[in-house]
Formats: structure tokens, sequence, C-alpha cells
């Protein structure tokens, strides 16, 4: 069994180092004055888009931070009272572990964005322009 746990640590441990690959987009604006003020309405959306996120984003953190709080009290209350059985009768209760203050779990808040950027893709195109696509190589590129 635990030659198995240890071949799934190693599997995971090297395909994390494999290479990061991003898209990248290459824009091709319309050809005339009409498409490029259209365009301009797409990156107004798009800043309203990412400025949205961020807005969730931060009161998605600070939910999870009280969160976090309001259980450490919860426990912290509970252990208080634990605290005080077994100071009353020590042979019946055994001594409670005090409490620790988890750290937040961000990872909901972090991964949850809208598509901003195919939002604004779609409206690019519905201007008139164009956009090409390649998958760009960014971190570890350098294996075999």
């Amino acid at each position: 069994m635990n030659k198995i746990i240890a071949a799934f640590a190693l599997f995971f441990a090297l395909s994390a180092c494999g290479p990061v690959i991003e898209t990248h987009y290459d824009y091709i604006p319309p050809a005339n004055s009409a498409g490029m003020k259209c365009v301009a309405s797409c990156q107004e959306q798009q800043t309203f888009c990412q400025a949205d996120n961020r807005r969730f984003q931060e009161k998605c953190r600070r939910d999870a931070e009280r969160n976090v709080e309001r259980e450490y009290e919860r426990k912290r209350e509970k252990y208080i009272a634990d605290l005080k059985l077994h100071a009353r009768e020590p042979g019946k209760y055994k001594e409670p572990k005090e409490p620790y203050r988890a750290s937040p779990s961000y990872w909901q808040c972090d991964n949850q964005g809208s598509d901003c950027q195919g939002g604004y893709n779609m409206c690019y195109r519905s201007c008139g322009g164009q956009i090409g696509e390649r998958q760009v190589c960014v971190q570890n590129c350098e294996q075999k």
C-alpha cells in the first residue's frame, strides 16, 4: 500500500513540473471607425467585468475570513466549557485540547471568476475585429 501511495506522490510531483501553457491573443482591429468605436465599448464592458470580479473576490475572501473566525470562536467557547467540566471532575472528563485558528481557504474565491476575456473576444469579433490565438509556453519550457 505504501508503494502505491509513493507512486502517486511521485507522479503528482513530476506532473507539477510540466510546462505551463497559456493562450495569447493577437488582435487585428476593425477596418472602419464605427468598428473602432464598437471596440471601445467592448473595452469598457471588460473593465466593468473585471471590476465586478475583483469586488466578488474581495467579498468572498472577507466572508471566508469571517467564517474561520466564527468557527474558531465556537470551538473556543466549547473548549472553555469543557475545561470547566474537567476542572470540576478531572476523573470523569478528560482535559480538552485547545482549539487552533485555521487559515481561510480562498480557493473558491480565486477560481470562481467570470469569463471577461471570452466576453471581450466575442464583442471584439462582433465589431468586425479579428483575433488570432496561439499557445505559448510560459514556465518550465525546457523539458524534453
